[in-house]
């Protein structure tokens, strides 16, 4: 369930018996009971509807109810006037309790529209049981519950509410993708990068320790390294240890660096002496120990010496889950490194002491770690101390250098920070951390930054009995996710990257991540989409597939494009061949071929054009096909070729809608054909296939649209049906950086056409203090400074402050001829963007601690 998504559609339940009054349909009813009565003892439960509501069995008094999250009651009294119904947090007695809505006085919730209150004046009440309702029925310790009000004492009863803490299901975005092969037959795949030298050569971790190569789509037959004789022996089933990172120095291709040519990587080994960090148990009792290790790559394509390598960093791990695994240079230059808590459960097994390993900021697990991993002998001018081991530098404005905790720690509070990455545009560092029973989460790290395991799980109290989940908790001293979801949706989140690609302009600046499957015993991963800024996430619908996926979501990879890649496999655990390596496409919905006679090779004038639109499902196309003087038609079709731009036999008549041909006599201007195209409709090399045929052939570029006349009985005008790609965005990635500020904020701005002459915006910022005013400026030369051009918050002056911290959409509009000031005063839109083709427009958000501006960023 997503914390900030759309709440859910749900459908009227007609009750099943005359006794369960119904609501209109527009109130849209989940659950109806009737109340009848024991004397002044009880209430009795005299009907429900539906049937498999899970509700206990007729004639029990007071019984307790299962309420859901977001779902909607209806509640009937028989004897109303002598026994009112009332929601309450239900305290320990009846002067305790906290009435929230009642048959007869009024409730705090009555007035909520989200609550929906409503109350016929006969018996018959309804409600909508919300987060902010739920809140209320247990806050201060009390339990959700309801009672009669002239007989509280008695009349009295408890609900269980299901669906927490979060009610909202995550939504379906509107954005169709498709899963692309790249690479199959591995065994876990979990991360995906690029070489450094080669863009174009992608490196794939396996994690039973092999890094693949994958070089023009082909995967190389032999693994550029093999780790496997150094790991841990792991369990097939299921196993959090292996190989889990990757990382080459930035210096990788540069050789006049220190590290150019070197790489790193994190394995689970067995123990092997002392370790650099260890925790509160006996030596001989720990599972494993971490270790970051250093390699030199040889020429291409040679295998590397699995032996050869120096040792940087190990680290002792009491259990064998929440690992972390990730490492990852930053643009700072210094690696860093996810560790989990050390596993069990809830950061109280043994080696976890009393206050767990997340809070405990003098042991090393349950943070992300920053180092210098090169050997200090290569880096003898560097500030940076020398490790206690001797292998590393420790980065002199690490939070906990100089004082109390461990110098190596960045940030701290996690319970298994799976994967990570660096936004490639803004360099915000996004932690994704799995969870125990109840919130996946996705975070903003800042340096010292403690994110709250195990007080916290996402937003919310952890109980570290792992029993119950608490209400949010509002304590500044702990991060909140940015974004998070609960288990519901997905049990062990998945990180990946922030998309800055060009397959898919919609999602320009959406993070792409997902979750590791609904289910342990069933391939169920899901693929989502996350707006960071408001923390609203959604399902990406995949072509062909749909959600969830069918496989185990193991890791995610970014290529030097900004592509983003799934990995994953059917087994789950390290074992089999099912491993797989998909590129996340574009999905397109909207198609197009323009006809004319050149490609026909006909000696004709006439032209025309065909659309077609994807039905959400996939599963429908329909189709327009206007033509301008064409003479003597008499059919038209999709033609489908085996191979890109040849040519083939009808696959879908569009004219006339079935055979046979139909002469339209002399000369036709109009629409030639219109209707809907589903798998019954195919013929010739797609009979008998489905939509997804057809939508292959025009991704390949076999599918083309031929009308044919008398003259022309081979095709007069024709037209290759192509995909409709969206514009890409004009975006603007703002940091304190590009204002010179020591800001850690972020933001991004989009623009894009919304209609003729007119530009929509959206600007939307992280953790910015004191808000003032935000604008397009425009200079005089690419890269300078320049005035405000245009007003994005407020849309117009004076300025307005946003006092305290603030996260979320700032502005949103359209920006037109009239919103032009300063250097663009009684200038056009196409002025504007003049400006940002040469460079001289960006985005400034001003605050009151840089009232010039603290986080800014060019507009390209």
């Amino acid at each position: 369930m997503n914390a900030v998504g759309i709440a859910r559609k749900v459908c009227l339940l007609v009750a099943a018996t005359a006794l369960v009054p119904t609501l209109a349909p527009a109130q849209s009813l989940h659950v109806a009971w009737t109340f009848g009565d024991v004397g002044l003892e009880s209430y009795r439960l005299d009907a429900f509807a539906p049937d498999n509501v899970g509700f206990p069995p007729l004639g029990s008094e007071d019984p307790t109810l299962p309420l859901e999250l977001g779902r909607r009651y209806q509640v009937t009294i028989t004897d109303y006037t002598f026994h009112p119904f009332e929601v309450i947090a239900k305290g320990p007695s009846a002067s305790q309790d906290t009435v929230l809505l009642s048959m007869t006085v009024p409730g705090p919730f009555e007035s909520d529209p989200e609550v929906a209150w409503t109350d016929d004046g006969r018996g018959t009440v309804a409600f909508t049981l919300t987060e902010a309702l739920y809140r209320a029925m247990a806050e201060g310790g009390r339990n959700p519950g309801y009672r009669c009000r002239t007989h509280p004492t008695t009349m009295r009863g408890d609900f269980t509410v299901a669906g927490l803490p979060i009610g909202e299901r995550i939504a379906p975005s509107p954005v169709r993708v498709a899963l692309e092969p790249v690479a199959s037959g591995l065994t876990a795949p979990l991360l995906l990068v690029p070489d450094p030298s080669v863009p174009a050569r992608l490196y794939v971790v396996d994690q039973t320790g092999q890094i693949h190569t994958v070089e023009d789509g082909v995967l190389a037959a032999t693994p550029l390294l093999d780790v496997s004789d150094l790991l841990v022996p792991l369990r097939t089933n299921f196993d959090e240890r292996g190989l889990l990172g990757l990382a080459f120095h930035p210096g990788y291709a540069d050789a006049d660096s220190p590290g150019s040519g070197l790489f790193y990587t994190y394995t689970s080994e067995p123990l092997h002496g002392p370790a650099d960090f260890t925790v509160d148990r006996p030596a001989e009792e720990m599972d494993h120990q971490s270790v970051i290790r250093e390699w030199q790559a040889g020429a291409y394509g040679q295998p590397i010496d699995p032996t050869v390598s120096r040792e940087v960093l190990r680290i002792d791990q009491p259990q064998f889950n929440h690992d972390g695994g990730h490492i990852e240079f930053g643009p700072d230059g210094y690696l860093y490194i996810a560790l989990g808590d050390g596993g069990g459960a809830n950061d109280t097994s043994p080696g976890h002491g009393p206050e767990g390993n997340g809070q405990n900021i003098h042991t090393i697990l349950g943070s992300i770690v920053r180092i210098d991993p090169l050997d200090p002998d290569r880096t003898p001018d560097s500030p940076d101390a020398t490790s206690a081991n001797g292998a590393y530098r420790v980065p002199a404005d690490n939070p906990f250098v100089g004082g109390d905790g461990v110098d190596e720690i960045y940030a701290y509070g996690l319970r298994n920070p799976y994967r990570f990455s660096f936004d490639r545009r803004s360099g915000a560092l996004i932690v994704a951390d799995v969870g125990q029973r109840f919130i996946e989460e996705i975070n903003f790290v800042q340096k010292g930054g403690n994110y709250g395991w195990n007080r916290k799980e996402g937003s919310f109290l952890f109980d570290p009995a792992g029993v119950n989940v608490g209400l949010p908790l509002d304590d500044p001293t702990l991060i909140d996710p940015v974004a998070q979801y609960d288990h519901d949706d997905g049990i062990a989140v998945i990180g990946g990257y922030a998309y800055y690609g060009t397959e898919i302009p919609e999602l320009w600046g959406h993070y792409l991540f997902g979750d590791w499957s609904l289910s342990f015993s069933t391939p169920s991963g899901r693929l989502f989409e996350a707006d960071l800024f408001t923390g609203r996430i959604q399902y990406l619908q995949v072509a062909s597939v749909g959600d969830p996926l069918g496989l185990f979501v193991k890791g995610f990879g970014q290529d030097a494009e900004g592509e983003v890649y799934l990995l994953g496999n059917t087994d789950g655990g390290p074992t089999g061949e099912t491993g797989v390596v998909l590129k996340i496409v574009a999905a397109p919905t909207e198609f197009t071929a323009d006809l004319s006679a050149e490609p026909a090779g006909a000696d004709v004038t006439a032209t025309g054009q065909a659309r077609f639109t994807l039905d959400p499902n996939a599963a429908v196309m329909s189709y327009q096909l206007d033509v301008d003087g064409i003479v003597d038609v008499t059919q038209a079709h999709i033609h489908v070729a085996n191979e890109p731009g040849g040519d083939g036999p009808p696959a879908v008549w569009l004219y006339p809608s079935a055979p046979p041909t139909a002469l339209i006599p002399g000369e036709f201007s109009g629409r030639l054909g219109e209707g809907a195209i589903t798998d019954a409709d195919f013929v010739g090399p797609l009979a008998g296939m489905t939509m997804d045929a057809l939508l292959t052939a025009i991704r390949e570029g076999r599918a083309y649209v031929n009308v044919h006349t008398i003259a022309f009985p081979g095709g007069a005008i024709r037209g290759a049906v192509e995909a409709v790609r969206a514009a890409p965005p004009i975006g603007a990635v703002l940091t304190g950086a590009g204002d010179g500020t020591d800001s850690t904020a972020t933001g991004l701005t989009l623009l894009r056409w919304s209609a003729e002459d007119t530009l929509s915006y959206e600007l939307k910022v992280q953790a910015l203090e004191n808000v003032t005013q935000a604008h397009i400026h425009v200079a005089n030369e690419p890269g300078g400074d320049g005035p405000p051009a245009v007003w994005l918050y407020p849309s117009a002056p004076p300025a307005a402050l946003i006092p305290g911290t603030f996260t979320g959409r700032l502005g949103a509009g359209d920006i037109t001829d009239a919103d032009l000031v300063g250097p663009l005063a009684g200038m056009t839109v196409a002025d504007l963007l003049s400006a940002i083709e040469e460079g001289r427009a960006y985005v400034n958000v001003h605050t009151e601690r840089f009232p010039a501006g603290e986080i800014r960023g060019p507009l390209e």
